[in-house]
Order: structure tokens, then C-alpha cells, then sequence
């Protein structure tokens, strides 16, 4: 998941990476002081949670081959005391500290379900102090009591939670973990927990659908879930791929209210994710994508839709139909996005490696309407259509440096060949945007 380590590979799992950009840059808008991860990549005992008790942290990725991606991190030692003060008299939590490593020969690090999330949160600004924590495999239930245990001491310090860990490593025939189609059912079961936000969905899983999945994120989940008991939580972050073999689950969680304080999200939607999905697709294999299967409602419909490209501020092509061409919103998007892309007159094709780079959104839009007048526009809530005899111009609503409605006019007019002195008939249009 590390750009420095997946390289091109990357682009698979683009909607993931998207989605854990936009998670820490909205946790580090909170302005966190500590940051407590649950990682599954730690010590792991059989019969307790553990706690890392030691000032300062180092972790690199050598296990990976890449020694040079290392960090530290400062431990909150106060928090730290708190959690085991707070849970030990309820659950089982095993402290180690200097004497442990020393007794053992075990020394104390950063691991990788550590280290993959915090990257991201650095990159995002991140400054603080961290508690680590590792689950225990053989009781879920503790885990939720845990999760619960371990707000309850956080939240006296002002501290939020990080559940680490992966789904299924066994979803596509020749995984390196093996395969097995209960594989997918575990995903799909835990992701529909995390959206519904019902921790009895986990509850219809048998323990045998659970180990043959072969995961090490569940006990992470429960204790999510417990400790999502002491909010009202919204869900502006969600996002699932598994294109490796191993499912990569993003879900975040803010308390209600919190969302709208906090930076724009930019989680793409899932107009925007097919976009992308498509420009890469047909850039990787110069054919179009089929249709994804169980579309939502809503892309199953017809529509107008358009396609625009951003690079910083720039615009790098946009492409549309304002009246539907294909047999749905999804295939819409397909194919305007392709377009877009690489058959804008105005700009050269966009690479594979540019693609990264851009960012895209997706306009759908209402059925035209025609109007008396220009008294009936408005150009930052209605786009605009000029027609005269085979001569057609469009123009979007809500543009930069498009303020009046004659501006709105005259650029349609200058787009579609109209001379100025010619009065076109005039068409407006809603549309909803989606980044």
C-alpha cells in the first residue's frame, strides 16, 4: 500500500489509497494529540491483548526489502498507564515494557500495521504520540469489551482509535495464502457490518467461515465496534478493493457533527471511482471496461453526463453528453471518462503515469428544459444548451469566472459557431456533481 513499495501496482488499488489520504487528512484535522493503534502485526498472545509500554518506538520495512523505510514514534506513556489502569480489571492485557523485551529477547517495535497507516498520517501532518496495541484471537467479545475499555480511558485524555489489519488473504486462485470463495463472504460480510455499523452482522459468520477466510483484521473490527458505543458515529470514509488477493477494507467514523467541522473529505464517489477505473482501464489494455455488476439504482438509470479532468488547477480535458448515448449512467461515465481522457481537441492524451495526478469529477445531469428567456437562467445553478438550426453549444453550471448569465451565453455560443448577433433558443439543465 506504500507508493515507495507497490510502485505501478498502485494504481490496483487506487479507491483504497484515495480513501486513506482523505481518512488521515480528516483525522489530523481533529488536530489529535495521541493516536492508539489496535494492529494485528504485533506480539499476539492467546490469551490477552497486549500493550506496548516504552518511550519511544523504531519500526522499518526490511521484512519487505525496503530497510530504508523506517520510523520512530513517541510512546504516551500517560495513556498508556490510563488503558491498563481502566481494563485490566476487566480483560486481559499483557504489559510490555523494557523488563519484557529484556527477559524474552523480544525487542519492542513499530510493525507494519503500524507503520502502513501512520505513514499516511505523517504525510497528512501528523506530530503526535501513539499507544500500540495488538488483539487477542481466541475471544471477539473480549475485543469489543477491550474497544469499550480503551475509549473510556481515551476519551478522559481527548485520544481516537485505529483499528489495523486485513480481510481475506485468500480471495483469487493462486494467492499466496490459497484461495477459497469464503473468502469473499467474509469481506463482504464484515464491510456490510462496517456500513451498517451492526456488529451482529459479524455474529452470523461461523468460527470455521472465519478461519478458512484466513484474515487477521477481525479482532481489530470488534474492537472498533466497541469502541463505537460511545458516539453517535457518521461514516464519511468507505472504501473496499481486493484486486491482490487480499481484501483492503477503509471505513472511518467521526463523532455526529465533527464531519462538518472537519477538511472537505475527498473520498471519491462512486461515479468518480468508475471514472478513474475506466481511464485506467483503457489506458492499460486500449479497450473499454465492461460495466460492473450490481450497480446501484441510481447508475442503472439514463442520464447526460460529463467528465472533467483537473491537474492542480488546471483543466486537462472534459468531456460529456448532455442527452444519454448509452444504455446507462455507469456506461456514460465509461465511456465519457475514455474520452475525456484522450479525445479532448484541446489537450494531448493523458498517461497512465499522469493519471495519478488528476483529479476527477462527474457531472449527471437533469433533462433540458427549454426556456422563454435568458430571465430564466442562472449560471451558477443551471447549465446551459444554445441551439441554432444544426449548431448546438453546452456549457456547465458553477464555473470559475462564469458569474453572469450573458458571460454563460456567449462562451455556449462561442462553443457551438453561433455568431453573436444570432439569438439561439435557450435550454437549461440541473446538475449534480460528484468529486
Amino acid at each position: 500500500m506504500l507508493p515507495e513499495i507497490g510502485g505501478d501496482e498502485l494504481r490496483k488499488i487506487d479507491a483504497t489509497v484515495r480513501a486513506v489520504q482523505a481518512a488521515a487528512r480528516l483525522i489530523v484535522s481533529q488536530k489529535p494529540e495521541t493516536l492508539v493503534i489496535m494492529s494485528p502485526h504485533n506480539y499476539v498472545f492467546p490469551d490477552g491483548a497486549t500493550l506496548v509500554e516504552a518511550p519511544r518506538l523504531y519500526g522499518n520495512l526490511d521484512a519487505f526489502g525496503y530497510p530504508e523505510l523506517a520510523m520512530d514514534v513517541r510512546t504516551d506513556m500517560d495513556l498508556v498507564e490510563e488503558i491498563f489502569e481502566t481494563a485490566t480489571p476487566k480483560t486481559d492485557v499483557y504489559r510490555l515494557d523494557a523488563a519484557w523485551s529484556d527477559r524474552f529477547g523480544h525487542p519492542l517495535y513499530v510493525d507494519q500495521g503500524t507503520f502502513v497507516p501512520l505513514y499516511y498520517l505523517r504525510q497528512a501532518g501528523f506530530t503526535g504520540q501513539v499507544v500500540l496495541m495488538a488483539p487477542r484471537f481466541d475471544d471477539y467479545d473480549s475485543m469489543s469489551l477491550l474497544g469499550d475499555l480503551v475509549v473510556q480511558a481515551a476519551a478522559r485524555l481527548g485520544r481516537p482509535i485505529i483499528a489495523s489489519g486485513d480481510l481475506s488473504h485468500r480471495l483469487l486462485p493462486g494467492s499466496p495464502n490459497g484461495y477459497t470463495p469464503k473468502g469473499a463472504i467474509f469481506d463482504k460480510t464484515v464491510m456490510e457490518a462496517l456500513q451498517k455499523q451492526d456488529p451482529a452482522i459479524l455474529k452470523t459468520m461461523s468460527r470455521s467461515l472465519i478461519d478458512e477466510a484466513g484474515m487477521c483484521g477481525l479482532p481489530s473490527v470488534y474492537f472498533l465496534f466497541g469502541a463505537l458505543r460511545h458516539f453517535r458515529p457518521v461514516m464519511p470514509i468507505y472504501s473496499y478493493e481486493g484486486p491482490f488477493g487480499v481484501g483492503y477494507g477503509v471505513a472511518l467514523y467521526l463523532p455526529e457533527g465533527q464531519e462538518k467541522r472537519a477538511e472537505k473529505p475527498a473520498v471519491a464517489d462512486i461515479r468518480v471511482r468508475l471514472a478513474r477505473e475506466s481511464i485506467s482501464y483503457y489506458l492499460t489494455y486500449h479497450a473499454f471496461m465492461n460495466v460492473p455488476k450490481d450497480l446501484p439504482e441510481d447508475l442503472q438509470d439514463k442520464a447526460g453526463a460529463f467528465v472533467s479532468l483537473h491537474k492542480g488547477s488546471r483543466l486537462r480535458g472534459c468531456i460529456g453528453t448532455f442527452l444519454p448515448m448509452q444504455m446507462n449512467i455507469a456506461s456514460e461515465i465509461i465511456h465519457n471518462a475514455v474520452s475525456a481522457a484522450t479525445r479532448d481537441p484541446r489537450f494531448y492524451p493523458v498517461s497512465l503515469d499522469e493519471l495519478k495526478d488528476i483529479d476527477i469529477s462527474v457531472d449527471v445531469l437533469g433533462q433540458p428544459e427549454a426556456v422563454a428567456s435568458s430571465d430564466d437562467l442562472d449560471p451558477k445553478k443551471y447549465g446551459v444548451i444554445v441551439m441554432s438550426h444544426a449548431q448546438t453549444g453546452l456549457l456547465l453550471p458553477d464555473l470559475e469566472g462564469v458569474d453572469t448569465v450573458q458571460q454563460q451565453i456567449a462562451i455556449a455560443k462561442e462553443k457551438a459557431g453561433i455568431p453573436p448577433q444570432v439569438q439561439p433558443d435557450l435550454y437549461r439543465f440541473t446538475v449534480t456533481r460528484y468529486k
